[in-house]
């Protein structure tokens, strides 16, 4: 069983050899530290069984300035079927990702392609900054889910350029949840983010390409509805949150792939040696059994973490991954 058909199979609740695993390798002076350490990040992806390579979209805002809620109506998107989208090459200085072409092309016929868009929050604070757009959906509800009603379809487009790319599952990135709350309400998730997201996620259903949400963040008051919208997979179950894992696994396992469960802060970064050995066998024993899950870390691997802390967990998770398949 190859990589891309241990992840479909496990997104499908077929059997499987092994768990799946993903390791977020996107920070640029983490990367460069790990090769001066101990090898090249392709190094680590064979060596430890990587699954899953991501490639990523551009923020929406691609005009260099923020906009006011009432200057919405009047952006005018570039078509989301566009190359540009999907070929995007001028990244901030710190990150080691790669567009969803070269994606493709460099790791498509070995792994999984994951491709990462911005969802219907998350996107539209690029173009109104994160504080005004939190602002702006208890002030101008009407003026925002007009926008949103517009991104959701551009974004529609852009599901179909990734997918038509050769993708094989995607992620809307939308962060929801804070600390042991939501950050609005859930009737106001429900009467104006559900709807726009929900309707991304169904195309993409559509086009028989599962759709990941990664949400940081306490989402247990939406758990449910996160599932009916219709999402395949759900990142990256953030404990310190007050998302718990035996609950989720319990409540949930049956019916959304679990994904991730290595935090980088609370779990990497807090733990070594034999307590961060016991930290990952602990969650592989909740979240394994059964299937419908996928090793990974919670965000990006920072350049705070030692390379070879990761090594030799990964060196862990790969030896634990492979006790719970499920043929």
């Amino acid at each position: 069983m190859n990589s891309k058909q241990r992840v479909l199979a496990t997104v499908n609740r077929q059997p499987v050899d092994r768990t799946p695993i993903d390791c977020m390798l996107y920070q640029k002076q983490f990367v460069e530290n790990l090769a001066a350490q101990w090898g090249s990040r392709e190094e680590f992806l064979d060596d430890f069984g990587i699954d899953i390579f991501a490639g990523f979209v551009p923020y929406p805002n691609q005009f260099g300035r923020k906009f006011d809620v009432t200057e919405l109506a009047d952006i005018r998107l570039n078509d989301p079927r566009n190359p540009q989208w999907i070929t995007h090459s001028d990244w901030n200085y710190d990150f080691a990702g790669v567009n969803v072409a070269q994606a493709v092309e460099w790791y498509g016929d070995k792994r999984a392609i994951r491709a990462h868009l911005w969802g219907i929050v998350e996107g539209t604070s690029t173009f109104l900054g994160i504080e005004k757009c939190w602002l702006n959906l208890g002030m101008y509800p009407e003026l925002m889910m007009a926008w949103f009603d517009r991104y959701a379809d551009w974004l529609c487009g852009l599901v179909d350029n990734c997918i038509d790319a050769g993708v094989d599952l995607l992620t809307l990135s939308d962060d929801w949840g804070s600390n042991n709350t939501m950050l609005f309400s859930p009737r106001m998730w429900r009467r104006m983010i559900r709807p726009y997201t929900e309707r991304v996620v169904q195309h993409a259903r559509s086009r028989g390409v599962p759709m990941m949400l990664h949400s940081d963040g306490y989402l247990m008051p939406v758990m449910d509805e996160i599932i009916e919208i219709g999402f395949d997979l759900i990142h990256p179950i953030q404990e310190s949150a007050g998302m718990d894992p035996q609950t989720i696994k319990e409540q949930y396992g049956e019916r959304i792939v679990l994904y991730g469960s290595l935090d980088v802060v609370d779990g990497l970064l807090a733990y070594d040696g034999e307590a961060l050995d016991e930290y990952i066998r602990h969650r592989f024993e909740i979240y394994a059994p059964g299937g419908g899950f996928i090793y990974c870390t919670g965000h990006f691997v920072q350049n705070d973490i030692p390379p070879l802390r990761l090594v030799r967990a990964y060196g862990l998770v790969l030896a634990e991954a492979q006790k719970f398949g499920t043929r």
